[in-house]
């Protein structure tokens, strides 16, 4: 037995890394603080500016008094995920995906139940992660976070107020006579460096916008393709669904050009959705110089069963030091049924806000 919930265990820790998915999510940081048992999450963004010192007429007149920086306060409640997914006991005797007659005949039943909500496990917190990355996708390109119920109605909206400064329209629509993709970022660039005082270093591109990019006669003069140079970049973004396109000098600023094609579908839906809306280039400054947020808020948990903790843990799963999860498996007498439960309660929250921006390059 123990060697069959060693092998479910390994099962279980190897399926939740979605390949491919998590590039926009990379941007927000995990540090030991991003867990807590709160309800809500406290948070002060301060708004400093860039002034200079001023000098003084000679040293008997005295110093001059500065003010404080400006800071919100933010109290913010952690939205709510919870999902469960029943392990008939009647469905044991079914045969499970990679397993011939032998193996069923011959399945110790706690190792088939054990696999069956390792699967359910597998499923329910691979849809959390789709979902903390739609929450990336959503605050780089709105400034807002709104999350739906499984009916798909609005179940929790956050309007995380970043100036509109940040979210402009391009001139002209690019593709069309008269557009300037390369004039349209290098004036976002600036908005960014003068509110944010960093530099951006990644665009990040949706197939539409790229394509329109790489039309530009300019652009393609000066755009350099490091091939399989990346080793410049931050370890974080690679592997993640993002494709390094190169690089280009806008104005002073080296860019690291990407294009992310990610996708997601609803609840209950079957239509394909991209995280990158069309016409879209994201904005940002290296990882190191953003404040930006992954948090996870407190779950109460009684374990009125605690048969599976040797395979679950007492208290949570944490997904390559990323991610936290809480599990709960409990019996159902009126389904006949163990019932296999995940909660999680992720936010993610970009305190420096000043410091991206995202471009519409058309209607």
């Amino acid at each position: 037995m123990i060697d069959i919930l060693t092998k479910i265990v390994a099962m279980f820790n190897s399926q939740p890394d979605i390949n491919k998915m998590g590039f926009l999510s990379s941007f927000f940081r995990v540090t030991p603080d991003s867990f807590t048992d709160a309800e809500f999450a406290e948070i002060d963004v301060v708004r400093s500016g860039e002034e200079v010192a001023p000098v003084v007429r000679d040293l008997n007149t005295g110093a001059v008094t500065i003010v404080d920086d400006k800071f919100v306060n933010h109290e913010i409640p952690f939205p709510v995920y919870a999902l469960r997914k029943p392990a008939l006991v009647a469905s044991l005797m079914k045969r499970r995906p990679g397993e011939n007659a032998y193996v069923t005949e011959h399945m110790n039943w706690l190792g088939r139940l054990a696999r069956v909500l390792v699967e359910g496990f597998t499923k329910m917190t691979r849809m959390i992660r789709y979902s903390v990355e739609l929450q990336a996708a959503q605050v780089l390109q709105t400034g807002k976070i709104i999350l739906t119920d499984e009916k798909g109605n609005p179940a929790y909206e956050l309007d995380l107020k970043p100036k509109t400064s940040h979210f402009p329209m391009a001139a002209v629509d690019w593709g069309q006579p008269g557009a300037d993709p390369y004039g349209d970022v290098a004036g976002v660039i600036e908005v960014v460096r003068d509110d944010g005082q960093v530099d951006v270093k990644h665009a990040i591109f949706d197939r539409l916008s790229w394509n329109n990019w790489i039309r530009d006669e300019f652009i393609q003069e000066n755009m350099k393709q490091d091939g399989l140079g990346t080793g410049a970049l931050a370890p974080a973004l690679l592997g993640k669904g993002g494709v390094h396109m190169g690089h280009i000098f806008i104005g002073s600023y080296r860019v690291e050009l990407w294009t992310y094609n990610g996708r997601y579908s609803d609840f209950g839906g079957s239509t394909v959705k991209k995280y990158l809306g069309d016409n879209t280039v994201i904005l940002l400054p290296d990882i190191e110089d953003l404040d930006f947020r992954r948090l996870f808020g407190g779950i109460p948990t009684i374990r009125p069963n605690t048969d599976f903790d040797e395979l679950f843990g007492a208290s949570k799963i944490e997904v390559s030091g990323e991610y936290d999860f809480r599990p709960r498996v409990f019996w159902d007498e009126n389904q006949e049924a163990y019932i296999g439960e995940i909660k999680s309660r992720p936010l993610l929250w970009p305190v420096s806000i000043d410091r991206f921006a995202c471009l519409k390059t058309g209607a």
